[in-house]
């Protein structure tokens, strides 16, 4: 057994080790668990990486100059404004032009007319057709025989001018006014010249009054359009309908300069969208797949296809797992979307903020809803909101998730350091 001067002995757990070795150790121990810690605790205090912000990270961006949108929490006020708002329409302005049209028949340039003159009683101006070596209908030599006939004139095309030529009554303006009108002036001019015309117009190729039809559509064609006036599904099914289902198909009226643009399955659910269609309206269909985005604290972030008409909220975050139970925050969902100025103004009215100036230089706001599903009335709210195109909804990181996160980097640092010191030893 070895003996140590007095006082160069040291006990530690049990253990006894020369003064100077147990000084060097210690002071090695706490320089590496002490560089260690203080590594972990600055890489703890870095913003470290994270699935999505936390909802104060979030609302605290509220109020920027650069992107001023609103934030809107969910309740039954929100929700029932929602359901009322309308989806994409051509909006007043252009339903209203549309209301105010009158179909008419009347002759532009460049349609085609054919005319038939009908006499009565003695010589005819214009004969009629002649059968059998005879005059059709005479009988000459038979006394109290009356000559009667009809003669249809060659199909003539409404010129530039607007006038059409008429044998014996010379160029007619017919422009503007119907073929019926137009029967009306050839009798007139005819007068005194034939024995008592009476004068047909039938139009021949109304090429003027029509609609042209193209796009995602069975058979693209210009439509006619009759006195009955045509609305927009009208002249779609006379083009052979979409060919793609109403829910991701849009339709597009180029009317002179304005130019009009709703989804088709809006078209058909509201009489209103479903206008009254006018001569020269160039109408597009184009299918545009419907989609919303996912992000944040969940099973899977992906973007998403409505495949059917409607897509609530609910049925959205089901879609993509809802929120991961570690790390997403149940009562920080956020659904990002513009929303048109009138249901923003709703909106805001019914949470008590302040919506600013009237005059906006633009037709949508961009809007902020909060929900929560802490509680079952946010489930509710979720599956009464309907999701609509190019929608993002964002689950929320738990506000604790950072917290272990650096809990965690502190521990793996201070495990190093427990390392460290056992090598030393």
């Amino acid at each position: 057994m070895q003996l140590y001067p007095l006082g160069s002995f040291a006990v530690t757990g049990g253990l006894g080790l020369p003064f100077g070795l147990r000084q060097r150790v210690t002071k090695q121990s706490w320089l590496s668990t002490g560089l260690v810690l203080a590594m972990g605790s600055m890489l703890a205090a870095c913003a470290l990486p994270a699935a999505a912000p936390t909802s104060v990270q979030l609302e605290s961006s509220i109020g920027q100059a650069d992107f001023p949108y609103h934030l809107v929490r969910v309740d039954s006020r929100v929700v029932s404004i929602l359901q009322g708002a309308r989806t994409t329409s051509f909006g007043p302005s252009f339903r209203g032009r549309g209301s105010r049209y009158a179909a008419s028949n009347a002759l532009h340039a460049g349609d085609v007319v054919s005319i038939t003159v009908y006499e009565t009683g003695g010589s005819t101006l214009f004969p009629p057709p002649v059968s059998g070596g005879g005059t059709f209908g005479s009988s000459l030599g038979q006394p109290n025989s009356i000559n009667a006939g009809n003669s249809t004139i060659p199909a003539q095309v409404v010129e530039a001018d607007g006038t059409i030529g008429v044998p014996f009554a010379g160029r007619v303006k017919v422009a503007g006014r119907t073929p019926g009108q137009v029967g009306k002036m050839i009798e007139q001019e005819l007068r005194g010249k034939a024995v008592e015309p009476q004068v047909v117009v039938s139009l021949v190729n109304n090429a003027t009054n029509t609609a042209t039809v193209g796009g995602d559509v069975n058979t693209p064609k210009p439509v006619p359009l009759s006195l009955r006036g045509e609305r927009l599904l009208d002249v779609i099914a006379a083009a052979g309908g979409s060919k793609y289902p109403p829910y991701e198909t849009h339709v597009e009226i180029v009317r002179g300069d304005l130019t009009g643009k709703a989804l088709l399955q809006s078209v058909v659910r509201n009489a209103s969208d479903n206008v009254v269609v006018r001569p020269n309206d160039q109408i597009f269909l184009s299918r545009n797949p419907r989609s919303f985005a996912v992000l944040g604290a969940t099973q899977k972030v992906a973007q998403y296809p409505f495949d059917t008409e409607r897509v609530s909220l609910a049925e959205a975050i089901a879609r993509a797992g809802g929120p991961i139970d570690t790390i997403g925050d149940p009562s920080g969902i956020y659904l990002f979307r513009y929303e048109p100025l009138p249901v923003a103004k709703a909106l805001l009215a019914s949470q008590n903020i302040d919506t600013g100036p009237q005059g906006t230089a633009s037709e949508f706001v961009p809007i902020l809803y909060q929900l929560g599903l802490e509680g079952a009335n946010g489930y509710f709210y979720a599956q009464a909101i309907q999701v609509r195109d190019k929608d993002v909804i964002l689950i929320t990181n738990a506000e604790a998730t950072q917290l272990m996160k650096s809990l965690a980097i502190i521990r793996g640092f201070s495990g190093i350091a427990a390392d460290i010191e056992r090598t030393v030893r």
